[in-house]
């Protein structure tokens, strides 16, 4: 009997001490630095859903992006396949939506927290 009771004690200490770390996991999508600038780019495609969720993340975040619809602006898209192949991402690999944040390019439609941290390591660069 008291072996069971430390075994159960045992499974819900690190049952507790699991489901709390959890909350701080977070699966991070690849992310290759390119060339830097000061933007935070967002690129979508029309009536994805993905998209959508994206931009109310960050609307409450009250982060700043520019955003390129590539179905509807080809100049975008052709921009967007150059970066991910000057990347090595495979653009039959990539999904909506995908960020250029300051020039590390992010596909496949990454955690707020990633983009924030990539933000927040890259500081905005001087004017002159």
């Amino acid at each position: 009997m008291q072996k069971a009771l430390l075994y159960f004690v045992a499974i819900a200490f690190f049952g507790a001490v699991i489901y709390q770390g959890a909350g701080n996991l977070v699966v991070e999508n690849p992310a290759v630095k390119l060339a830097e600038h000061d933007q935070l780019i967002m690129y979508s495609i029309t009536d994805c859903e993905y998209c959508e969720i994206k931009r109310r993340e960050l609307a409450r975040a009250e982060i700043p992006y520019v955003e390129y619809v590539v179905d509807r602006q080809p100049h975008a898209g052709n921009e967007l396949m150059g970066k991910l192949n000057q990347a090595g991402f495979s653009p039959k690999q990539m999904g909506y939506p995908t960020f250029d944040v300051k020039g590390t390019i992010v596909p496949n439609n990454p955690p707020l927290i990633q983009i924030k941290k990539l933000i927040e390591e890259q500081p905005p660069r001087s004017m002159m």
